[in-house]
């Protein structure tokens, strides 16, 4: 995948409809909060929630609450401002990490069912990651 391309994902927050982009971290919008799942991003140091997170692996699950949190509040206090959550490629870590934070948005249901309908077919690629993503509970 380019490091331009990303998708995106509409998750009620608030009250209202916020739209939030993923994709490879490298591919963060201009003014964008970031979420950074892939330590050696060329921007990583733009992030403003770090979670490194292995290839195709899972992200320490206390860390992912707290990132998710973040995510929320920043959301909450300037919903006009974009969100781009990324790691390499923008399919497993990051799918994992939208499926948790729509499950934390209180998307009804499969969140991981609604990323895979909304953001990416084959959002959080291995088993592990799909297996974190439907038992995320929030708070």
């Amino acid at each position: 995948m380019s490091p331009r391309l990303r998708g995106t994902l509409p998750l009620p927050v608030a009250g209202r409809l916020v739209t939030i982009t993923g994709g490879p971290f490298d591919a963060i919008p201009e003014g964008a909060f970031g979420v950074c799942l892939e330590p050696a991003a060329a921007k990583a140091w733009l992030a403003d929630v770090a979670l490194p997170t292995p290839d195709f692996g899972l992200p320490d699950p206390e860390a992912l609450k707290r990132a998710v949190a973040a995510v929320l509040a920043q959301l909450e206090a300037e919903p006009e401002r974009p969100v781009h959550v990324g790691c390499r490629a923008g399919i497993g870590r990051t799918g994992l990490f939208l499926a948790c934070l729509a499950r934390a948005a209180g998307v009804p249901g499969d969140a991981l069912d609604y990323v895979r309908a909304h953001y990416r077919p084959d959002a959080a690629e291995t088993e592990a990651q799909q297996v974190m993503a439907r038992s995320f509970t929030w708070p």
